[in-house]
C-alpha cells in the first residue's frame, strides 16, 4: 500500500504500471524475506561486535535490494512498453529503493525478535536443566550420607551370631540384604508412602534390636497416615539420631515414639526418645538432622519444614510434610 501511493502519488507514476509492479515487487520481496533469516542466523550475534554487523547487513540489503529490483524491472520489461516503463523505473527508482530498505530493516528486526526469544528459551531450560542436576546431585550427595558404622556394626553382629546364633546370622543378613536395597533403588527425590517407609524403618530397627536387645523399644502410632508420600530415605537419619544419643549412650531402655497425623495438607510426622542426661549434652543439630533440613529445602523449597525440641530429657523432632490431598 505504501508503495502504491508513493509511486502513484508521488512520483506520479501510471496506474496501470504501478498496480502491476506493486504487485510484482512485493511478490518476489516476500520470497526473498525469507532469505534474511539465514542473513541473520548467520551473523553469529554474540561473536561479532557492532560495526561488523552492520557493515554485514548494509553488504547485505544492498546485495537483496539490488536484486530484488533488477529482477523486477526485469519482468515489467517484458510486459509493458519498453519507453513507458523506463520512465516509470527513473520516476519511482528513490522510492522503490528507500521502501526496499525499510522492508528489509522490519523483516530483520522481526527475525531478530524472533532469534533471540528462542534462544531465550534454550537458555532459560538449560538454566532449569543444571539447577535441576544441580538438586539432583545435592540430594545424592545428602542421601548418601548413610551412617557406616551401622553397616560396620552390622557386620560385627553377623560375624558373631554366626557363631554363637547361625539362624539368627542368616535372618539377620536377609534383613540387611533387604535393607540396601531398598536404600538404592529409589531416585533421590522420588516420593514413597509412608507405610513403605515405615517397613523399611522397622526393619532397620529389627537390625538394630539384635545388638541392643530389650534395651531398644519402638512404638508406632502412624496407621492414619500410611497413605501420606515423603521423599525416601528421609527417616532414617532420624532414628540413626535417637539412637546414637539415646541408646548408645546410657545403660537404661530407650523407647522411639513415632506419631504421624494429617493435619490440613500437611503430615506432621514426630519422632521422640529419653535420653540419660548425664551420659549425653545434646548440642545443636547433628549431621543427620541437618541434612533432613536440606533436603527438605531441596525438595518442597522450604527448610524450616523440621523442628526439634528439647525438654524434660526427651528429644523430640518433628517434620511437617506437604500433601496433595483432594
Amino acid at each position: 500500500m505504501i508503495q502504491f501511493f508513493l509511486d502513484l502519488r508521488v512520483f506520479e507514476a501510471n496506474l496501470s504500471i504501478t498496480l502491476v509492479d506493486v504487485i510484482i515487487s512485493n511478490a518476489i520481496y516476500s520470497m526473498l524475506g525469507l532469505g534474511i533469516w539465514y542473513v541473520v542466523s548467520g551473523g553469529n550475534t554474540e561473536k561479532r561486535s557492532q560495526m561488523y554487523l552492520v557493515m554485514y547487513h548494509l553488504l547485505a540489503m544492498t546485495f537483496i535490494i539490488s536484486f530484488w529490483m533488477w529482477i523486477t524491472n526485469q519482468i515489467d520489461i517484458a510486459l509493458f512498453n519498453d519507453d513507458d516503463i523506463k520512465l516509470h523505473m527513473k520516476k519511482v527508482l528513490p522510492g522503490k529503493a528507500g521502501l526496499g530498505a525499510l522492508i528489509y530493516i522490519l523483516i530483520a528486526v522481526l527475525y531478530y525478535t524472533f532469534y533471540y526469544y528462542e534462544r531465550l528459551k534454550e537458555k532459560s531450560k538449560e538454566e532449569i536443566r543444571l539447577k535441576e542436576l544441580i538438586t539432583q546431585t545435592q540430594l545424592s550427595e545428602l542421601k548418601s550420607q548413610i551412617n557406616p558404622h551401622f553397616l560396620f556394626n552390622s557386620l560385627n553382629s553377623v560375624s558373631y551370631l554366626t557363631m554363637a546364633e547361625p539362624e539368627k546370622a542368616q535372618d539377620m543378613v536377609i534383613k540387611l540384604s533387604t535393607f540396601l536395597r531398598y536404600s538404592l533403588k529409589h531416585k533421590e527425590n522420588q516420593l514413597v508412602s509412608l507405610s513403605q517407609e515405615m517397613d523399611h524403618i522397622k526393619l532397620y530397627l529389627d537390625i538394630e534390636k539384635v545388638r541392643f536387645g530389650d534395651k531398644l523399644q519402638a512404638i508406632f502410632d502412624v496407621s492414619d497416615c500410611n497413605r501420606c508420600e515423603i521423599p525416601n530415605m528421609i527417616l532414617q537419619p532420624l532414628y540413626e539420631n535417637a539412637i546414637k544419643y539415646g541408646v548408645y549412650e546410657t545403660t537404661k531402655q530407650v523407647v522411639i515414639h513415632t506419631e504421624a497425623k494429617i493435619r490440613e495438607n500437611y503430615l506432621v510426622f514426630s519422632i521422640s526418645n529419653n535420653y540419660d542426661q548425664d551420659a549425653v549434652m545434646k548440642k545443636g543439630e547433628g549431621i543427620g538432622l541437618i541434612n533432613i533440613r536440606k533436603r527438605l529445602g531441596l525438595v518442597y523449597g522450604d527448610a524450616t519444614l523440621m523442628s526439634v525440641k528439647n525438654e524434660n530429657q526427651i528429644f523430640t523432632v518433628t517434620l511437617t510434610i506437604p500433601q496433595n490431598i483432594k
